[in-house]
């Protein structure tokens, strides 16, 4: 049978919880933290509570948003009638674009699900050991490029596509839609 050790003999009482043990030794994720001067606080109930107060004001502040103001919403979609041009919501007008220049197999397949593999690759091709960005070049130039592309598809797949997925200048005649 092992003998205690002197740390673990009397263990440290903070905020009425038992500390049941500390590591020895470096963290595999970078260097340990010392505490400052703040008073360390457990996450229940003192974060939590707050996120669950933010979120009912932000539920309420919805809910008398959408009971006093109308949502801006077309007549009874009419199957008969399609209109022209047919506009996905901005978030997918991006999407959109790229249907209407590729293939749809490669645009509604290949290129989507290339962006999320290469969500999952990019931890392992940018292996620099900080997390601060200014070291993440390969991640920080990747996220970037892609952030660009997607959003002047998004801004031409919604401000500058008319009748026919034709190209419309916005200051010409205006087919834009939230």
């Amino acid at each position: 049978m092992s003998t205690p050790r002197p740390d673990q003999e009397n263990p440290e009482i903070i905020a009425g919880q038992r500390v049941l043990g500390v590591v020895p030794g470096k963290p595999p994720g970078g260097d340990r933290k010392v505490l400052s001067e703040q008073e360390p606080v457990m996450v229940w109930p003192h974060l939590l509570v707050r996120h669950a107060v933010a979120a009912l004001v932000v539920i309420a502040v919805v809910l008398v948003l959408a009971i006093f103001f109308d949502a801006p919403l077309r007549e009874i979609a009419n199957p008969t009638l399609t209109p022209n041009p047919e506009k996905a919501p901005w978030y997918f007008a991006a999407l959109q674009e790229l249907l209407a220049l590729f293939h749809p197999l490669v645009a509604g397949v290949l290129v989507p699900g290339a962006i999320v593999l290469g969500l999952f690759a990019l931890p392992y091709v940018d292996r620099t050991s900080t997390i601060e960005p200014r070291f993440r070049k390969v991640a920080v130039a990747t996220f970037t490029i892609f952030m660009v592309v997607w959003i002047i598809l998004t801004i031409i797949g919604f401000a500058f596509r008319g009748p026919n997925w034709g190209w419309v200048w916005p200051w010409q005649e205006w087919y834009g839609e939230l």
